[in-house]
């Protein structure tokens, strides 16, 4: 990968985390920033080989299913770190973690009803998936205007980038849902 494609790369990143974190707030699930824990982002990149093994298949038939999922293994994950981060914090693979009990095409319903604890019925349920629904579908339209070459090796890169970036966007929604917020601190040096 050259170094232009590179920074094409890193600006397509910021300005997809700008936009969803937009999109979020609006949505009332965010405050105008993304809540992160960089122990969960090593996890995104212990787990994403596998999450990719699986996504990238869906890409020509469900691409909603295969940007979405990173989102909901993104709230899985804040949930064990907030819950049980010292029985999980040892796991490489999230993501096969996540799909063992019922497999990639219902890992969403997994995450929903056993680690968020949403009868899948339920309102708040509806209400995750249309939340989740609507920022994949904002994330698709972002990858969509790059105009990249299906199939090509750039597609691919745009295609992670953006299964992280939803991944972090999970991250944040769940840890907001859990009650977190961010609170600026003033460090004062004392001599």
């Amino acid at each position: 990968m050259t170094e232009q494609q590179h920074e094409l790369l890193n600006k397509y990143e910021e300005g997809l985390r700008d936009a969803l974190t937009k999109h979020l707030t609006e949505k009332k699930a965010l405050e105008g920033r993304l809540l992160e824990v960089e122990e969960l982002n090593e996890k995104w990149r212990t787990s994403a080989p596998s999450y990719m093994a699986d996504a990238v298949p869906e890409i020509g038939k469900y691409p909603l299913v295969a940007i979405a999922w990173a989102m909901y293994e993104g709230m899985g994950a804040a949930v064990l770190w907030d819950k049980e981060w010292n029985r999980y914090a040892a796991t490489e693979d999230f993501h096969k973690m996540f799909t063992e009990p019922r497999g990639f095409d219902c890992m969403d319903e997994y995450i929903t009803e056993v680690l968020l604890a949403l009868p899948l019925e339920s309102k708040g349920a509806e209400e995750l998936e249309e939340l989740i629904r609507s920022t994949a579908e904002r994330a698709l339209s972002l990858i969509r205007k790059e105009q990249v070459e299906a199939q090509s090796v750039m597609a691919f890169h745009v295609f992670a980038r953006t299964t992280k970036v939803m991944f972090e966007a999970g991250v944040a929604v769940a840890l907001k849902r859990l009650g977190y917020n961010y609170v600026k601190v003033n460090a004062e040096v004392v001599s």
